[in-house]
Order: C-alpha cells, then structure tokens, then sequence
C-alpha cells in the first residue's frame, strides 16, 4: 500500500509543468517583493531615504507611534510630517507609512491627484464619522504594516490563483491518463486495482496538493519576513488594505494570515478534489484540463455575470451565491468578503460536502470503467 502510494505521488511529481509553472510563479512574486525594495522612498523629517535603509526607517518611525490609534496621534502625526503627496520635483512620493494612512484613511486625497498638499484636507461631519472617527476609538493597534498588507494580495489573491491554475494542470491526468494510456484496463483487473489502489491515487494527489501549497505559503512568508521583519504582526488587521472596519476576521495581522492559511488549505483540498472527479469522467488529459478550468471559473462568471440579474429571483440567487463562494476559485479569497462568522462556517461545511462527493463520484466512475 504505501509503495502505490509513493509511486503515485512520484508519478504527480514528475511531471515538469507543475514545477515550471511553480518555478515561474516564485519568480514572479520573489521580483515583484525586490522591485518593492528597490523602489521603497521615505521622507522623515526632510530627510529622504531609498531602498532598504527606508523600509528600515519606516519601521523604526512607527514604532514611535505604535499603540493604540487615537484623534491626538493623528493629530500629532499631521503636525510633523504633514499629508503624503506626490512631489513632481524628486518624481516620487513624499512622506512615510505613518502620514500616508492618515492621508489615504481620513482625507479627501483619493478624490484628488494627490499632488498639491495645499487641496488635502480632512473629511468632515458625516464623512469623519462613518470612516475616520471608528478607527480613532482607541480599538486599533497602530504600527508598521506595509509589507503585511502587500502580502494580503499577493499570497492571499496572486499566488493562490496562479497556483490554482498550475495544479488544474497537473492534477488532470491522474485517471484521463490511465485511460489513454490502457493502463486502466490492466489495473482494473485486479482486487487491490479496483479498491484500495485507487483510494491510493486520490490520497496522493490530495496530499501532494496540499504539500505544494504549504510550501509555496512558507516560501513567501520567509521572503517577506526577510524584506520586512515581524513588525506589525500584532497590529490590527483594519489597517490593511480595503478590509472594512466592522468586517468579521481576527483583529490582529498574525491571526489574520492564519485564516488566510486555513481557507487556502480546504479551498486548494477541495480543488484536488473537483479536478479528480473530472479527471475519472475525461477520457484524455487535455479534455480534464479544458472540462477542470470551465469549472473553476463558472463560480465567477455567475457571481460577476447572473447574480445581478437575479435570474432565480432573491432567495433561489442567493442560494447559488453561497454555493458558488464555496468553490474553489472563491473559498481561499473568502476573508475579502467579510462574512459573519456562521456563513464563513456554512461555506467550508459545503466545500466540504463537495469534497466528499467528488472524491466518491471520482473513485466509482475510475472504479467502473470499461474500456
């Protein structure tokens, strides 16, 4: 048993493409962090900084405004550094990661160029109290999280679904290519063929699946803790990106990730086990790549295309929503919808009932071929 089973993760393994297109993809992400680096420019106190030396200065400047995020640390901010803009004359930004949150968080800049420091100005009146004046409740850990919130998109968004894409690719021939190659014709015959040994095919392929991704996520958290070091892993989640104040997800950035980690492992398990059931219904490995990513997109097309047209009317349309943010494409990027704690739980007990039954309609349709 565990000598099919290591021959089947050989045989997943040795197939080229997965590994070129994983090599492409950590070449990609580990570029795009260098260029981060190489591009990173501070201003702090008049003095511009480049490169690494800024990351650092940044870093040790937050530290100094570390804690919890109040109207007098804003206001302290903005009294010595002024708003972040764009400055025409050095063609770059100007300002550091502390003054560019208060700029971008609680002033009207996004609804300007950005390049005349004399039109930024704070909101006012109901547009401070429903955007600013909540993260100023003394709730929020401020500190430095630049690096944090640029790997939210790339290990949360970027890799996961090149990565998807990458084991579509190579998960498909795990049956289509017993039966092109008549191996299943032989393998078929015997008791262990019929039974254990196809259990055997679909474990290795789930845990070489999950393997990969686990291997992938620690490669870019070294190679983020390496550019950015650990500061700001216990801030508060809120200051990333465009993740909404009153969003249900763990308040601190560490906690955070983890979450992130979770979805991404029962999303790319429940991946491996779409791609295998149509991999058992394909008689040749292209047919299950084409018939693998029609699937994997469909959620997509319906959320992007037919949900707003409620074609099914309010009730029926939401079902299908639900159903369609459990798949794969959209399970793993589940902590950017902000969903209550009870439909994130509804949606992994879908994914996982889909696991199940593609897992069992790939083992009995491989299980009862006739060629």
């Amino acid at each position: 048993m565990w000598k099919i089973w290591k021959e089947e993760i050989y045989k997943i393994a040795s197939r080229k493409i997965i590994w070129c297109g994983i090599l492409v993809l950590l070449a990609f992400l580990t570029f795009r962090l260098w260029t981060i680096q190489q591009d990173y420019a501070v201003t702090i106190d008049g003095q511009t900084y480049y490169g690494k030396t800024a990351i650092r200065k940044d870093q040790e400047l937050a530290k100094e405004y570390a804690g919890p995020l109040t109207e007098e640390k804003v206001r302290a901010i903005y009294d010595r550094f002024g708003f972040y803009y764009y400055d025409e004359k050095i063609d770059n930004f100007r300002g550091n990661f502390c003054n560019k949150y208060i700029t971008e968080k609680m002033t009207n800049y996004r609804q300007l160029s950005g390049d005349n420091p004399d039109e930024i100005q704070f909101m006012e009146g109901e547009e401070w109290e429903n955007n600013a004046a909540p993260l100023l409740k003394g709730d929020v850990q401020f500190d430095y999280v630049y690096g944090w919130d640029d790997m939210v998109e790339t290990y949360g968004i970027t890799m996961m679904l090149m990565l998807s894409v990458i084991l579509i690719i190579g998960l498909s021939p795990v049956f289509a290519e017993e039966y092109t190659l008549r191996t299943a014709d032989i393998l078929l015959t015997t008791r262990r063929g019929k039974k254990s040994a196809i259990w055997m095919k679909i474990s290795a392929a789930v845990f070489f699946t999950a393997a990969v991704y686990c291997l992938a996520s620690l490669y870019i958290w070294l190679a983020y803790r390496y550019v950015f070091g650990t500061q700001g892993l216990d801030a508060s989640t809120v200051l990333c990106g465009a993740l909404p104040y009153h969003g249900t997800y763990p308040k601190e950035i560490g906690a955070f990730f983890v979450f992130i980690f979770v979805l991404g492992v029962a999303g790319i398990i429940l991946l491996s086990a779409v791609v295998l059931a149509v991999s058992a219904i394909c008689r040749n490995s292209f047919m299950a790549v084409v018939v693998s990513m029609i699937v994997f997109v469909i959620p997509v097309a319906w959320i992007k295309i037919f949900s707003p047209m409620w074609i099914l009317g309010r009730k029926g349309t939401m079902l299908v929503n639900h159903f369609m943010l459990s798949q794969p494409v959209y399970l793993p990027l589940g902590w950017g919808f902000s969903f209550p704690e009870d439909v994130t739980v509804m949606h992994l007990l879908i994914a996982l009932t889909v696991t199940v039954v593609c897992i069992t309609a790939g083992y009995h349709k491989y299980r009862n071929y006739q060629g």
